[in-house]
């Protein structure tokens, strides 16, 4: 039992003396002898049990100990060192000497004062009360110069007991300012309505006045009773210069309004150390805890079809070793008809990139030709032999571990809580946990590994485009550009070149302490501790991770996103329904939307034993001659659209992506395409595209060659072979003029001085045959 002890407590109240009568675990003993740190208790005669020898501390730490003998309790000072360390200098130094005061009036000593120094006798409790040192400390205070009276000196003498030393500090200096001035919360909380209330009814952020104008009129309508008040109108009436300066304060701004809005009605980040907080993230071993999320990769990079684009990166991250064993990088288009604004052939982060994500993360990373010698697992420090030995498949792998994902931490993007993601991660056996809105801890590593694939990989590229426009290239979309599949390349290279093999900060090696490991290093001891087990995924479960189509199957076969796929009379058996429940009588299909030429329909009934899945192809797919995929089909419905064809056109369709792969094949500029024709206006003959002739550049504009028109060169008035022959220039003779010596050495008659004009180029009549470059040809 504790309790706080009374002002008038008297000496020993805090203390344990030989005869106290104590409670101890439910008995009552009486204190004997002093032996150190021990104690001697003798039970109560009218308690039955035998003597104890116990330490002091443990015997007054226990639950229900109380000095039962005495009327004063012990006293309990709250200890709040960490909060007082926090306060200045000057502050801390304030409450000390205070406490000084207050000790040597309640217990007649000073603390820090020697034993054989004598006490003050006017702070004798024997000899005075407390009130008669309460006046003899102020009067003490009062000569050194302070203006202290009795009553100040009781006041810190009960606030000191009641609660220590942070009772003591100067309340002025800890007071914490109101957030908003002397502006009443009222007002602000009449904003944050004001704006949700436009927000829900969908209206347009609009200017900070009519922000202001709506507020004022909100709070004249709620407080029209206290505004009559002056003190408190002052308070709900504030200046339009100070609603400005509150709402730049809140974060508001013209147009970021609704935006503040919405982060003010999240409420605040949750970080550790708040109540109700989740611990900073954390893995024991490879794959306990795997982090996705996805970025703008920052980089214009040149799409299947030939047009720039950005692009989107996603990653997973294992947060044991700091591994990225997963990565994708896809393009991020969106585009609407010219007529109707609606959707059609946006692309970006779908629900299928997540899961090519985690069946990356089940196999190894093939090396490809014309990668650097250092990124293969050969050569790194992962345990290649070990690993080569559980898993063949690490045979020509790049240097990157192999972690299958136990649980899984994603936002609340539509890819993640998609049905065929969810459907993914339960054949695959993970958990999936959702990061929780606005609290960074939940998904810091992997945010922070974005960071860093922007300053470690996308800034070296030419086409990198800064998330700041003042920082932005002026011509980047000049520069060269990568394709899709090129930058996914370089990507996957510069992840096992660079990032597994850089040591990482937070990394360190279970062995030895305080050494940074690298991610692939940390694998290698984590694995050497744990084991690694091989996880192949067979044909069946890779078909069940693929998006899903439920229709209806008919004698023309089904469709999928405006295709038709048949296999004839082999789909006779399921013409019908398939009595699945909640489907309608629809059959169970599954395509690649990166390969859609083909699909597999799952038959539910097939016998135990037998291949379940049925491959059944695009009736159109022999008109597209080149790897396909289905952002292309959209793109090319788009433009046979646009030239007036039918959504049910599909041989048009198919034979505009023929058209479309062409061209961006075969480097023609996209802007001189011209649009697919109508596929009522192709004759039979012109279903087959003719073969591209070479372009003339001068076919035409120019007159037909004359050879008799042409001018021969004109021949040199000397041999070809004796053009580069050594012809010193005779020395001047004595008494020979400058114009004589220049008449000598241009081999000209002498008349005195160097002719106006050079002789006609060309053969003259008297030199005989030409010997020039005509003679030499």
């Amino acid at each position: 039992m504790t309790a706080s002890s009374p002002a008038g407590a008297g000496a020993g109240a805090d203390s344990l003396a030989l005869g106290d009568t104590v409670r101890f675990r439910g008995a009552s003993y009486t204190v004997t002898a002093f032996h150190g740190q021990r104690v001697l208790l003798d039970a109560c005669e009218s308690v039955e049990g035998n003597p104890l020898i116990i330490l002091q501390a443990a015997l007054t730490s226990a639950p229900d100990f109380a000095v039962t003998g005495r009327s004063a309790p012990r006293t309990e000072l709250v200890s709040r060192t960490g909060e007082f360390a926090a306060l200045p200098k000057d502050v801390r130094k304030a409450a000390l000497e205070w406490e000084r005061h207050v000790k040597q009036v309640l217990h007649q000593q000073a603390p820090g004062v020697p034993a054989v120094t004598a006490p003050e006798a006017a702070f004798d409790p024997d000899r005075f009360t407390l009130m008669q040192r309460y006046e003899a400390k102020a009067a003490q205070l009062q000569a050194a110069g302070r203006k202290v009276s009795a009553y100040t000196v009781a006041r810190k003498c009960r606030a000191w007991l009641g609660g220590g030393l942070m009772a003591l500090v100067d309340r002025r200096t800890v007071r914490v300012p109101s957030p908003h001035g002397r502006t009443d919360a009222r007002v602000i909380e009449a904003v944050w309505q004001t704006l949700d209330t436009e927000r829900e009814a969908g209206l347009s952020p609009g200017t900070l006045s009519r922000l202001i104008a709506r507020v004022q009129a909100t709070v004249e309508a709620r407080h029209a009773d206290e505004l009559t008040d002056k003190k408190a109108g002052a308070r709900l009436r504030p200046a339009r210069a100070t609603l400005y300066r509150r709402l730049a304060e809140l974060g508001i701004t013209a147009d970021g309004s609704h935006r503040a809005a919405e982060r003010h009605a999240a409420g605040p980040a949750r970080a550790a150390g708040r109540p109700g907080h989740r611990p900073a993230t954390f893995a024991r071993w490879p794959g306990e805890l795997v982090q996705i999320d996805t970025t703008g990769l920052d980089v214009l990079a040149l799409g299947d079809d030939g047009k720039i684009v950005p692009v989107e990166l996603t990653i997973a991250i294992d947060v044991a070793t700091r591994s990225i064993i997963g990565a994708l990088v896809v393009p991020r288009r969106t585009g609407r008809t010219p007529a109707e604004g609606r959707w059609l052939g946006g692309r970006a982060t779908r629900a299928y990139d997540a899961v090519q994500l985690l069946a990356q993360a089940t196999a190894p990373l093939p090396a490809r030709p014309g990668w650097s010698p250092e990124t293969l697992l050969e050569g790194s420090d992962l345990p290649f032999e070990e690993l080569l030995e559980a898993d063949p498949r690490f045979a020509g792998a790049a240097a990157r571990p192999v972690i299958k994902p136990e649980t899984v931490v994603v936002d609340h993007g539509s890819p993640y809580v998609s049905e065929n993601f969810s459907r993914a991660c339960q054949e695959l056996g993970c958990e999936v946990r959702d990061a929780r809105v606005r609290t960074a801890v939940d998904k810091a590593i992997v945010e922070r590994a974005m960071l860093a694939s922007k300053t470690g990989f996308s800034q070296h590229l030419a086409t990198y485009t800064h998330h700041r426009l003042d920082l932005r290239g002026r011509r980047v979309r000049h520069q060269p550009l990568f394709t899709i599949a090129e930058l996914q390349d370089l990507f996957d290279q510069w992840v096992a070149l660079r990032w597994q093999q850089t040591p990482h900060s937070a990394l360190r090696s279970p062995f030895l302490s305080g050494m940074k490991l690298t991610p692939n290093q940390m694998f290698a001891a984590l694995t050497a501790l744990r084991g690694y087990r091989s996880v192949t995924l067979t044909e069946q479960n890779i078909r069940k991770m693929l998006p899903v189509a439920w229709v209806r199957v008919t004698r023309k076969g089904f469709q999928i996103n405006n295709r038709t796929y048949s296999l004839g009379n082999e789909l006779r058996p399921f013409h019908g329904s398939s009595n699945i429940p909640g489907r309608q009588g629809r059959w169970e299909v599954h395509y690649d939307p990166n390969k859609p030429e083909v699909a597999w329909l799952f038959n539910h009934r097939a016998s135990a034993g037998s291949d379940p899945w049925v491959e059944v192809p695009f009736i159109y797919r022999r008109l597209i001659t080149e790897q396909w995929t289905e952002e292309l089909w959209e793109e090319a419905t788009r433009i046979f659209l646009a030239a007036g064809g039918s959504p049910r056109g599909e041989s048009g369709i198919a034979r505009a992506l023929d058209k479309l792969l062409r061209d961006v094949g075969g480097g023609r500029p996209l802007e001189a395409r011209t649009p697919a024709p109508r596929p009522e206006s192709l004759p039979d003959h012109a279903h087959t595209e003719r073969a591209a002739q070479p372009r003339r550049p001068y076919a035409q504009g120019l007159p037909p060659l004359d050879r008799d028109a042409i001018d021969p060169f004109p021949d040199l008035d000397r041999p070809a072979a004796e053009l580069f022959l050594p012809d010193p220039a005779p020395d001047p003779q004595p008494g020979q003029s400058l114009d004589e010596f220049l008449a000598s050495v241009l081999n000209t008659p002498d008349t005195g001085s160097v002719p106006d004009t050079p002789p006609a180029p060309g053969p003259q009549p008297e030199d005989g045959p030409g010997t020039g470059l005509e003679e030499d040809r």
